[in-house]
């Protein structure tokens, strides 16, 4: 039997875990990103204006296998690829360390709001790169263990996947190159095909969006790769940058997982030092990025992903007494996040201001779309639905369910 399968300690973190992120799921409307993405899922394509198809089929999964659009089948995707972000975490951090470290890296991912809600709750194109990031880094840690080449294959096609869930997993390839380049232990295998057969089995699996793109007028390269840095540097959105990645991890768990990246950078250990350039340079690539101009916060999570690998290590070797405090505080904080924002979209208790409420983002427009179609002069032969932005056309077009046109 699969050793996660007996670990009741893991399977008590991500059932519980799976049931919390499941209710706030059913509970919260979809937002308009989450919105959008299901749009995408009515329309299949190798890809969209400024993402590849992941995000499509995890928004779609959960619709295509129920045949019912609503907030909670769009995002059953994003449920399940949590489940096996987690359970490549186990099996990753498991065979590099031991089982207790394996339990405590992913008590901490479940603990982490970005992780946990974002990731694990809502559609966003970062669930299918989060699975194959850490994927990837799994089928690297696979070569370190077994010295066999032939594991690149492996590793060449999971950068394919995440490079199909969301263009930043080009930081995969570039990590994985300067890995082969610049670790001694590594350099021996550029002396075999492998590694170049990995690349182009990733380029073969990511070519169906490069010839969607090359008929698209290189539309959704041209949008992201756009988007480079500022011409001034600026301390203000520096700091705001780091702040608001705080914010998503919590500041302690942030220092945590620097801090173990820190000691495997001061200790040396061979065994983990391939990991550094997977957790650097998304982390500091987007935050030097972000001294330039404003950046979104989820743009270097992938780097703390391979962190996590690294903290359940540094946890388990504190007093069992200090583990249980950190663990029942970080629970009882979690969730009471998800409660605040599940009863805030509920009931809507909190006074907040109007548009800084992003549970409003969901409600009402299935009424509005429903207002609409039931007027008399509606001709669902000819009419078709307009709005003057493309979110609310996302909102629209995910409510009326792709019954009619919806344009912007």
């Amino acid at each position: 039997m699969a050793q996660w399968l007996q670990d009741r300690w893991f399977l008590r973190i991500v059932l519980v875990g799976l049931v919390v992120r499941a209710t706030l799921a059913a509970l919260v409307p979809p937002g308009f990103d989450e919105a959008y993405y299901g749009v995408f899922a009515f329309h299949p394509a190798w890809g969209y204006f400024d993402h590849p198809p992941a995000v499509a089929v995890t928004a779609g999964i959960g619709m295509w296998l129920t045949g019912v659009v609503t907030a909670y089948t769009l995002r059953i995707g994003a449920l399940l690829l949590f489940l096996g972000t987690s359970l490549v975490l186990y099996r990753l951090v498991l065979e590099m360390v031991n089982r207790t470290a394996a339990v405590w890296s992913v008590f901490f991912l479940h603990v982490t709001p970005y992780f946990f809600y974002g990731m694990g709750a809502f559609v966003i194109p970062d669930n299918a790169l989060g699975f194959f990031w850490l994927l990837t880094l799994y089928f690297m840690w696979k070569v370190y263990q077994t010295q066999n080449p032939r594991w690149f294959l492996a590793v060449g096609a999971s950068t394919g996947l995440a490079l199909l869930a969301k263009y930043h997993a080009v930081l995969l390839i570039g990590s994985i190159g300067y890995v082969l380049l610049f670790y001694r232990g590594w350099r021996k295998y550029l002396k075999t095909p492998y590694p170049y057969l990995g690349l182009i089995l990733a380029v073969l699996i990511f070519l169906p969006n490069i010839l969607w793109n090359a008929a698209h007028q290189w539309i959704s390269y041209r949008y992201q790769f756009g988007k480079g840095g500022g011409r001034h540097l600026s301390l203000t959105l520096f700091y705001q940058g780091i702040l608001v990645q705080l914010g998503y991890l919590l500041p302690w768990i942030a220092y945590w997982l620097i801090k173990s990246t820190v000691d495997i950078l001061r200790t040396r250990q061979r065994q983990y030092l391939w990991l550094l350039p997977f957790i650097l340079f998304p982390i500091g690539i987007f935050t030097a990025i972000g001294a330039t101009r404003p950046i979104l916060p989820h743009w270097p999570m992938p780097g703390y992903l391979g962190a996590f690998v690294l903290v359940g290590m540094l946890i388990y070797r504190w007093e069992p007494v200090t583990r249980k405090r950190i663990a029942y505080g970080s629970v009882a904080l979690i969730l009471f996040l998800g409660a605040l924002v599940g009863v805030q979209a509920v009931t809507g208790i909190l006074p907040l201001d109007l548009k800084a409420d992003v549970t409003l983002d969901g409600q009402g427009w299935e009424q509005a779309v429903a207002a609409v179609t039931a007027r008399s002069d509606f001709d669902p032969e000819q009419a078709f639905l307009f709005t003057h932005k493309w979110f609310t056309g996302g909102e629209v077009a995910f409510a009326d369910g792709n019954r009619h046109v919806v344009t912007v």
